[in-house]
């Protein structure tokens, strides 16, 4: 064979042990792999079924992918990656919103609640849409994408935050919990949104309703929330979430079939407490007056509108 045959040949083997045809290349943009870790919330080691990623692209794009709970590997695409937004896709009482607008616009809210909010709680909350509890999110925010030339495989570590936080709610009651045979509670003023690539929570706010379970002489609940509204996480300046309202609700049902509910003013509780925490009041009563049974009356567990209502100080606070 000719010595400048033999250089050719040379040559194009060479050529094609680098190059590659983009459609049959899986990183042939560049990718990243994704290591997931997932924080504790609430002393419970979180275990979601698996992660949405968004990402957008360098013309601002979104584009919506899904990887294992624990991460894998993404492809950058012709456009690449500039920023993207991460968290768990197995909520069901989670909308988003703002995805077209661009990574800072994404926000999460829960779905409408299943019962309407108590007369009495929506008219100290005026203007305040009523919403399920959310479930549990987690999510991260990636503001710059590392460079990944072709071929190459960028290491990219994630770190999910939570954007939900509990609640335990307690009701104590000094007399008359033998009569009480049903409980739902609801929570006003709390944060109607959060933000995912921060945690922050805009001004507006929400009532939540949830059902509660009856305990030793207390009805008590659980509740997820998004937390307070105008909370940015690291800031130290509480001035702007002083004034604020925030209302607990308890409605009752009683052995005759009657309901009765209480509403506490919790402000003092929550200002403390802006993300998760302890909410208990005591002081609760169901007197003998409530308890009697009407000649004629056919009781309906399900019948909540045959409310006394009652309003307890702040100092029924504990």
């Amino acid at each position: 064979m000719r010595p400048r045959l033999q250089h050719i040949i040379a040559a194009t083997l060479a050529a094609s042990m680098v190059s590659c045809r983009e459609e049959l290349c899986y990183n042939h943009f560049g990718s990243a792999d994704i290591d997931i870790e997932w924080s504790v919330s609430g002393g419970q080691q979180p275990s979601p079924s698996g992660a949405t990623v968004i990402t957008y692209d360098n013309n601002g794009q979104p584009v919506e992918m899904f990887l294992p709970s624990d991460g894998g590997s993404l492809n950058f695409g012709d456009n690449g990656v500039q920023s993207m937004l991460i968290y768990n896709n197995d909520t069901e009482k989670i909308t988003l919103f703002g995805i077209s607008d661009g990574p800072r616009s994404v926000h999460a809210t829960s779905t409408p609640g299943y019962r309407p909010a108590p007369q009495t709680l929506a008219s100290r909350h005026p203007g305040e849409a009523t919403l399920n509890t959310p479930d549990m999110l987690y999510a991260a925010y990636i503001e710059a994408v590392p460079d990944a030339d072709r071929h190459e495989i960028a290491a990219l570590p994630v770190d999910m935050k939570p954007m939900v936080f509990s609640y335990t709610v307690r009701y104590n009651f000094e007399y008359g919990f033998e009569r009480v045979t049903n409980a739902r509670g609801a929570l006003g003023g709390m944060a109607a949104r959060v933000m995912l690539y921060n945690g922050e929570t805009p001004d507006d706010a929400a009532i939540l309703v949830y059902d509660c379970r009856l305990d030793n002489n207390a009805v008590v609940a659980s509740v997820l929330s998004f937390g307070i509204p105008s909370f940015v996480p690291g800031e130290t300046d509480r001035n702007r979430r002083e004034n604020r309202a925030y209302t607990l609700n308890l409605e009752v049902t009683l052995t005759n079939g009657k309901t009765k509910s209480f509403d506490i003013d919790v402000a003092e509780q929550l200002q403390t407490q802006p993300r998760g925490g302890n909410i208990t009041v005591s002081g609760l009563r169901i007197e003998d007056s409530d308890s009697g049974t009407d000649s004629g009356f056919d009781p309906d567990l399900d019948d909540w509108n045959n409310n006394v209502d009652i309003d307890l100080p702040v100092g029924g606070q504990k």
